[in-house]
């Protein structure tokens, strides 16, 4: 994939696009499936697949910055194969061309799922290589929805891209490495960031402790918008280019107000007439966000971890309250007698009343004598660790 992603970096770097390239398109439409998807785990990933996109000289993909940094801390899907696999991600591109190889009016269109918005970006063919119109040069701008796994244990995020840029290289195969790159708009993209954190807190509150508690302020085990928008969150989700001139699409490299967060993105395809044309199942079936096996509900119940609170379940195994009630999962409480929802010890901290000395916690704001140390509440607790 990597040297594929080279190739295109490379015959992407020739300068401007020239007149856009506009349909009608005729000939054979071509069908792919994406069938794998690799986001940014650094920056210098992020870097080796970015591209300028509002023709300020300078290479952007501040969306590889940000899942770069979620990979830093653990935060980052690696699953998204297991999704591929299942169904939960089935992407889909489309090519119009007359001569496969060398063809100076092709269209192509990405799908994030069928049945999904999309509009068709126009590109040449040269030497079996596509490109389409630059982001930052084109004026009849590409779009699609994306669908995308960013947050562990959460579902895929929808994010609407703007200003489509399609690079393709032959692997060989029949099929093609590809990067994607163009905008997403800033409120857009938070909104359905917060949607994917409140998810990936909810089905695992105990590894994500630490970042809820910078989150959640008011510690009342709910992420306001008001909360989300004040988080660590909203400041990496922010925009760095300016793709529109209040509705009409129009990139601005100098004196620009940014709107968009750039994005690049690599993927792979393979050609798939109808269907997905794979039998390949998910390698874990815990984490590829369908219902399946013996799962109660969505990656959760039965041999997979517990569900929370609001899902569905057949036992009190299948819940991380340890109760089932009417076949859903109750939320958590401060009297359960469990460590559940987003409490450092049992029944206290977090949501609930401070803990006592010598109980677990996070931050002093855990404690009821507002002292955490060590992971423990208390000066004495902490001193005899």
């Amino acid at each position: 994939m990597r040297l594929g992603w080279i190739a295109i970096v490379v015959a992407g770097c020739g300068g401007d696009a020239g007149s856009d390239v506009v349909g009608p398109f005729t000939g054979t439409t071509q069908r792919f499936v994406v069938d794998d998807l690799t986001l940014a785990v650094d920056a210098t990933m992020a870097m080796a697949i970015a591209a300028d996109l509002d023709g300020n000289g300078t290479r952007e993909n501040h969306f590889g910055t940000i899942t770069g940094l979620l990979a830093s801390v653990g935060d980052l899907s690696i699953h998204g194969r297991d999704m591929i696999a299942s169904g939960a991600l089935a992407s889909t591109v489309e090519l119009v061309a007359d001569d496969p190889t060398d063809d100076d009016s092709v269209g192509v269109t990405y799908f994030g799922a069928d049945g999904a918005a999309a509009t068709v970006a126009g590109g040449v063919l040269v030497s079996g290589s596509f490109r389409s119109n630059r982001t930052a040069t084109t004026r009849v701008p590409g779009q699609a929805e994306l669908h995308l796994p960013v947050f562990t244990n959460a579902d895929p995020l929808r994010l609407t891209l703007d200003g489509l840029e399609l690079d393709l290289e032959p692997d060989g195969r029949g099929g093609y490495d590809a990067i994607l790159r163009g905008g997403l708009a800033q409120q857009a993209a938070r909104d359905a960031a917060y949607a994917g954190l409140r998810q990936m807190f909810a089905t695992e509150p105990q590894r994500h402790q630490t970042f809820l508690r910078g989150v959640d302020t008011d510690r009342d085990g709910v992420m306001s918008p008001a909360e989300l928008d004040a988080s660590v969150i909203a400041f990496l989700v922010t925009a760095d280019i300016q793709l529109f001139d209040g509705a009409r699409y129009a990139p601005r490299g100098r004196d620009a107000t940014p709107d968009s967060v750039s994005l690049a993105i690599g993927f792979h395809l393979t050609p798939c007439a109808a269907g997905r044309c794979s039998a390949a199942a998910p390698e874990d079936g815990c984490r590829d966000r369908v219902r399946d096996g013996d799962e109660t509900d969505v990656d959760c119940g039965g041999s997979c971890q517990p569900c929370a609170g609001g899902l569905a379940c057949l036992v009190p195994a299948d819940c991380q309250t340890a109760a089932c009630a009417n076949n859903v999962c109750p939320a958590p409480s401060c009297s359960d007698a469990l460590r559940d929802g987003f409490e450092s010890d049992r029944d206290c901290g977090g949501p609930c009343p401070g803990c006592a000395d010598g109980r677990q916690c996070i931050d002093d704001g855990d404690c009821a004598n507002g002292n955490c140390a060590d992971g423990a509440c208390g000066a004495a607790a902490a001193t005899s660790r």
